[in-house]
């Protein structure tokens, strides 16, 4: 029975080392993968939480937290990294979290798996569209927050919606409204690579994950 405990204490303790060794990884890839499309690429479009969607997809809730958390002191000596845009990515992961379909692919061999696999994608497709969405709204009140409270902060921050603000505000529409409408054209995109491409990520993170090498004691 001591050796059964002891090896349930090995198991935890190993398993918490990897988990948050890949926490630690996802946040860099985050940053990295981002950095290269916004600023390499020049591509408008944020796509910096694709493997904070893919451990929570893989791990749960705690873990995709963890990255989220991890991925904004990395942004620390960046102006205005640590600030209330968090909230978008944290309530994106506990979507992500409550919504997720079961990390598996059956594929289309049989009446079954066709089934199951449209099944999942169902699930991802409204996953796509409710954290699209909410990162609209969400966002758009954040930095209509910012358009008020910290104007100068407001005015120095480019995003990917930037370019759509413009415009927006050409148009006459209110502040608010730009806000949040500048950013669905943006998330519908940018939540398809985030959703479906963390998922098959999360896919491959459980199959590296589950290699015998990775529990040895």
């Amino acid at each position: 029975m001591p050796d059964l405990r002891m090896m349930i204490a090995n198991n935890r303790a190993s398993r918490f080392i990897m988990i948050s060794l890949l926490c630690v990884a996802a946040a860099l890839l985050n940053w990295g993968f981002g950095y290269f499309v916004f600023v390499v690429l020049t591509i408008p479009l944020f796509v910096n939480t694709i493997f904070t969607a893919a451990v929570t997809f893989y791990a749960g809730l705690v873990p995709g937290i963890a990255v989220v958390v991890i991925n904004r002191l990395f942004r620390l000596v960046e102006p205005g990294g640590m600030s209330l845009f968090i909230l978008v990515s944290i309530v994106e992961v506990i979507i992500i979290w409550r919504l997720k379909p079961e990390l598996t692919w059956p594929g289309f061999r049989s009446s079954r798996a066709f089934a199951e696999t449209v099944n999942i994608l169902w699930r991802l497709a409204l996953l796509y569209v409710v954290t699209s969405l909410t990162a609209s709204v969400l966002g758009g009140l954040i930095g209509f927050y910012y358009i008020i409270a910290e104007p100068e902060m407001a005015q120095e921050r480019f995003s990917p919606n930037t370019v759509f603000q413009t415009a927006f505000y050409d148009g006459g529409i209110h502040q608010l409204a730009t806000s949040i409408f500048s950013r669905i054209p943006i998330n519908l995109i940018d939540r398809a690579i985030v959703i479906f491409g963390g998922y098959f990520v999360a896919l491959g993170i459980r199959k590296l994950m589950d290699r015998p090498a990775f529990h040895r004691n």
